[in-house]
């Protein structure tokens, strides 16, 4: 994808500025202050980079960046975002809502920035890695990503097998305990519901003299006595039945009186069943006792209640039948190790290869570039050292190495390096690695830093070359480069009453273009300068016909 225009809305010191994008090389220059670096400062806000409320304009309501971006195929994307003075911030892909993670996600594919910053971290051996992997392209990538697998396989079931063989003395001793809580659970035989019942029992029998007494009493009322209950009912009935035959209302009341003495006789055979079953073994509430005794006791041990018994005999099981399989699985654990070691080992051997190719092909290519910007001594390698054991990103460490001149020897880029010459090595990595990115612009936030003369005149060239096969943006302070532009803006700082503010200018005809050459060269346009620009302007364009051609 390719940037196509962008436009900023109050964004700090840019009140207001537009442009379009070429898709060769657009430089930027300016005097120091200008506000040059203010400008990538936007871009990133619109991807999703943080802001915050400080970077309004004073006395705005808010700053808006508007980015276009034409893809290589589909419609084109424009994203928008916002941030108000109060700090609230929003974005929208397409018209729609997004999430500035979703502009960052869309901003990796996008653009790919280099600064100044960049020379750091290629300094740092992990990110050499990183640009080892990503020139060597997706086989690296998954074959990196499965030793990253692996190894977290091979992590975790170290760690488990260390765990479960720790200390075989805790667990045996465990599994006793679980064994003897197993046993007594077992054989105390809690039943469901059966403390409740024993002990409603055991209040029934403390209680049987009074009831078996008020059972008696009842009976001998209902059936049992003379002028029971049930024969004054039998006596009211056949009293009734003759005198019923006259009087439908008799015989009603007559029905009644039968009914009334048949519930009697169910209650009183109910009553004499229960009586009888007031007949016990005196020594049943002492077995009562005793089973209540152990219920308390079962519960007492292990919890306090019925559900926590039969928790803890569940507990109990399971860590005696994992005690019995364990050495199964140990040696299941141990094979399963075993083969993932050797699929780690594997992998990362083809890893290695990979790299080891990759490494061999970056360096021919490094050489052929470092040669174009002025470096023709110079001796480029990418050095593997193995590492003691596989670790997550495979077998070795990345180091680029680099004897900058005839005679020394190949050091740490750290320490063989000056300012400029990591510059021109990082500007050569990013060439080669251009084909290597999904991301369609480059942009060089003063790459140059450290380089003049020759060296600028090389590093321009190069840009210019990279720029026939990728869109590239370059901040930069050297004439040299700026000249290379097929799109040239300068940003100014203008102050008016009591407002600064920067404004940004397309430099379109070929008089104000030299006029700016000029100036980067000696600080005036004095005639000698432009002399100078004009010189370099028309070696540059001889040059690109050249390319072209």
């Amino acid at each position: 994808m390719r940037l196509r225009s962008l436009e900023i809305e109050n964004f700090a010191l840019i009140r207001n500025a537009s442009m379009s994008f070429v898709d060769g090389l657009t430089v930027f220059t300016g005097e120091t202050g200008s506000g040059k670096t203010m400008l990538l400062d936007a871009l990133g806000f619109v991807l999703g980079a943080r802001a915050s409320s400080d970077m309004v304009s004073v006395g705005a309501a808010r700053m808006r960046v508007t980015l276009q971006v034409e893809p290589t195929t589909d419609e084109a994307a424009i994203l928008v975002r916002e941030m108000s003075a109060s700090g609230k911030s929003s974005a929208r892909i397409n018209g729609r809502a997004a999430t500035t993670a979703q502009l960052r996600a869309l901003g990796d594919s996008i653009v790919d920035i280099v600064g100044q910053h960049e020379q750091q971290r290629l300094l740092s051996p992990k990110h050499q890695l990183e640009m080892l992997d990503r020139f060597a392209g997706n086989a690296a990538m998954q074959a990196r990503a499965r030793v990253a697998s692996l190894h977290a396989r091979v992590r975790e079931l170290t760690s488990a097998l260390d765990e479960a063989q720790g200390d075989a003395a805790l667990v045996f001793a465990e599994y006793e305990s679980a064994q003897c809580a197993l046993r007594d659970i077992d054989d105390a035989a809690l039943q469901a519901n059966e403390e409740m019942e024993l002990r409603e029992r055991r209040g029934y029998l403390a209680n049987i003299e009074r009831i078996s007494g008020a059972l008696a009493l009842a009976y001998e009322a209902l059936s049992g006595a003379e002028n029971a209950v049930v024969d004054g009912l039998g006596v009211a009935v056949r009293a009734l039945c003759t005198a019923a035959r006259f009087s439908e209302s008799l015989g009603i009341v007559c029905e009644k009186i039968v009914a009334l003495q048949s519930e009697a006789n169910e209650v009183a055979v109910a009553l004499s069943r229960e009586l009888d079953a007031t007949e016990h073994d005196p020594r049943e509430l002492e077995t009562i006792g005793a089973r209540l005794d152990v219920i308390e006791r079962i519960k007492r041990k292990y919890g306090g209640t019925a559900e926590a018994v039969c928790f803890e005999r569940a507990r109990s099981a399971k860590i005696i039948a994992c005690f019995e399989s364990r050495d199964d699985r140990l040696s299941a654990s141990r094979n399963e190790l075993s083969v993932v070691r050797e699929q780690l080992a594997s992998n990362a051997a083809r890893l290695t290869q990979i790299r080891s190719e990759a490494a061999r092909l970056l360096e021919e290519r490094a050489a052929r570039e470092l040669r174009g910007l002025a470096m023709p001594a110079a001796r480029f390698a990418v050095v593997l050292e193995p590492l003691e054991r596989i670790g997550a990103n495979g077998a070795e460490r990345v180091g680029f190495v680099l004897s900058p001149n005839p005679g020394e020897p190949l050091r740490a880029l750290a320490q063989a390096a000056s300012g400029g010459e990591l510059s021109r090595v990082l500007l050569v990595l990013v060439s080669v690695l251009a084909a290597s990115t999904d991301a369609g612009t480059l942009i060089f936030d003063e790459i140059d830093a450290g380089i003049g003369g020759a060296t600028a005149n090389a590093v321009g060239a190069r840009l210019g070359a990279l720029a026939l096969g990728a869109q590239v943006l370059c901040i930069t302070h050297l004439a040299q480069i700026a000249s290379w532009a097929d799109a040239h803006y300068v940003m100014r700082k203008c102050s008016e009453a009591d407002e600064t503010r920067i404004e940004l200018h397309a430099l379109y005809d070929a008089p104000v273009i030299r006029e700016e050459i000029a100036r980067m060269l000696s600080g005036t346009a004095a005639e000698v300068a432009l002399d100078h620009a004009e010189m370099i302007l028309a070696v540059v364009h001889r040059e690109k016909a050249l390319a072209s051609s």
